[in-house]
């Protein structure tokens, strides 16, 4: 009868757990800057092993990335077309020469954008060949849907929709949205209008952008630097002449983060109406006033419910309010119908 091995059974766990540290070491090592900017967006502070700077550490990140950039280049030359017509080299001169001149992306700058009279002050108008860019977080991922499906339906109006879920302007490491809109209005110019919903994942201390300490939510500072990323998507929209509707945020069922959301909302406002552009306020069109919350509104004696279990998102139906009044902004130049209500 064969006996149980305690020593052998011992060094088969031990040899186990081994790799698995090894293995999470080594994950770790490899993609410790995207962990570390998961870490900032999760927990709004630096990542446990972000004070690393040995050699040896920071190289994992540099095998990624070299990685990364080989992959890219090989798929390239995969899907890179073989000449069909034998050419002799050129000089270097000449190569430049017939080089067509590429036009680099703007980076977003930290000035305001100018202060611009929209020529209509209730309407945006759109053609049937332009294109509506939506951006924002979860909130934008719920009501942009509604608006898309109404202007392709009725006019045939094509959509572009970048929202993102857990995105905001505090974190542009984790995810960049004045860069994002800067290249996106650039790469894309039939783009109209800019639709820009955030706010609920932003109440959080922030980074300056040349590093250094985080800044305290609401203090002086960090609403400057909130302001400005605010106004790098103004003017990157400015530049083009595209329209902005920004929609506020509305109350929440909690009352600090809805006190939050009121800060956010009145750095909102001053920006967007200061360059003349659209603000929409969540809370008018849910009917709250002041620092009233209700997950429900009353029409024609039926309680309709308009928010979410978490009490920040909304219901379809709640997001189609949104919708709605957005549509209502809207008006199709050389069309005689009138803009689509998605409730319908």
């Amino acid at each position: 009868m064969q006996t149980f091995d305690k020593v052998t059974l011992f060094e088969k766990v031990n040899k186990f757990l081994y790799i698995i540290l090894f293995s999470t070491l080594c994950v770790v090592w490899l993609n410790q800057r995207s962990l570390s900017l998961y870490w900032q967006q999760e927990f709004h502070r630096d990542a446990p092993w972000s004070t690393l700077n040995q050699p040896l550490w920071l190289k994992g990140d540099k095998i990624l990335s070299a990685f990364d950039a080989g992959k890219t280049a090989f798929s390239a030359a995969l899907e890179e077309e073989p000449a069909s017509v034998a050419v002799a080299p050129l000089p270097d001169v000449a190569i430049a020469a017939q080089l067509p001149a590429v036009e680099a992306a703007p980076r977003p700058v930290a000035d305001p954008a100018p202060p611009a009279v929209p020529r209509d002050k209730e309407h945006v108008h759109l053609t049937p060949k332009g294109k509506v860019f939506f951006a924002g977080d979860s909130m934008m991922q719920g009501i942009a849907p509604h608006i898309m499906l109404a202007l392709n339906k009725r006019y045939g109006i094509q959509s572009i929709n970048k929202s993102k879920q857990s995105t905001g302007l505090t974190a542009p490491g984790f995810f960049d949205w004045p860069r994002t809109v800067s290249e996106t209005l650039h790469h894309e110019p039939d783009i109209e209008l800019l639709v820009m919903f955030l706010g609920p994942n932003d109440p959080w201390p922030m980074k300056p952008d040349g590093g250094g300490a985080y800044l305290k939510f609401s203090s002086p500072e960090w609403a400057l630097l909130y302001r400005s990323r605010i106004d790098n998507i103004l003017h990157s929209a400015q530049q083009k002449h595209i329209p902005v509707i920004w929609i506020g945020p509305p109350n929440m069922r909690k009352a600090r983060l809805s006190g939050d959301m009121a800060r956010l909302n009145t750095l909102y406002a001053g920006a967007v109406n200061e360059a003349g552009q659209y603000y929409l306020s969540a809370n008018d069109i849910l009917g709250y006033q002041g620092d009233s919350y209700s997950d429900y509104q009353e029409v024609d004696g039926r309680k309709l419910k308009l928010r979410s279990g978490d009490g920040i998102h909304f219901t379809p139906r709640g997001q189609k309010m949104i919708a709605d009044r957005v549509l209502s902004m809207l008006i199709v130049d050389g069309t005689e119908e009138e803009t689509p209500d998605v409730q319908k």
